[in-house]
């Protein structure tokens, strides 16, 4: 029973830092300089979602990510590449960690000054997936392939981006990320 007070207070700031700068950034896109274009762009960020990523019932996680924009080779929008560390927690019994690797490509973006790595995304993920059941000693693991459909919204040197995803061993996921535009 004391292991679920402790997950619970290492998933809970996370998604409450989340909500809160999505709060504060939430302003009008302004312009961005020329050398966007051309530029190495880099997003570090935290997310915080609902997810099926247990073998029973629901889980809430907790993830670290990181990408960069690839050169402007293709003129139907831009692709970043990167990678991300999630740990989702179904508080009961089974936990998992999953390492992937992403390449997304962003599509299409509202806004009237569109940034390089904001707007319309499809990602698709690869990677591995280490899971923990309450009552066994032993780690599990497993492949991992999934596709996220999401919207950045990009404030000058932050964003904020919903999502959702799904794909193996994850039957669906939903959730919120947000950090630095570096």
């Amino acid at each position: 029973m004391k292991k679920n007070y402790v997950k619970t207070v290492l998933c809970v700031p996370v998604f409450l830092w989340i909500m809160g700068a999505s709060v504060l950034f939430a302003q009008e896109v302004e312009d961005e300089p020329k050398r966007e274009k051309d530029g190495l762009h880099w997003s570090l960020g935290l997310s915080a979602e609902g997810n099926m990523n247990v073998p029973k019932g629901y889980a809430l996680g907790a993830g670290l990510y990181g990408m960069f924009v690839l050169p402007d080779w293709v003129k139907a929008g831009r692709f970043s590449a990167g990678a991300k560390l999630l740990y989702s927690t179904g508080f009961k019994r089974y936990s998992l960690l999953d390492a992937a690797l992403l390449f997304r490509w962003n599509f299409y973006d509202f806004a009237k000054f569109k940034t390089c790595d904001s707007g319309f995304f499809v990602q698709a993920e690869g990677g591995v997936s280490l899971g923990w059941n309450g009552k066994a000693a032993n780690p599990f693991v497993f492949g991992l392939g999934e596709g996220t459909f999401g919207y950045r919204f990009a404030v000058k040197n932050f964003f904020i981006e919903p999502y959702i995803r799904g794909g193996y061993p994850v039957i669906w996921a939903a959730g919120v990320s947000g950090g630095f535009r570096i």
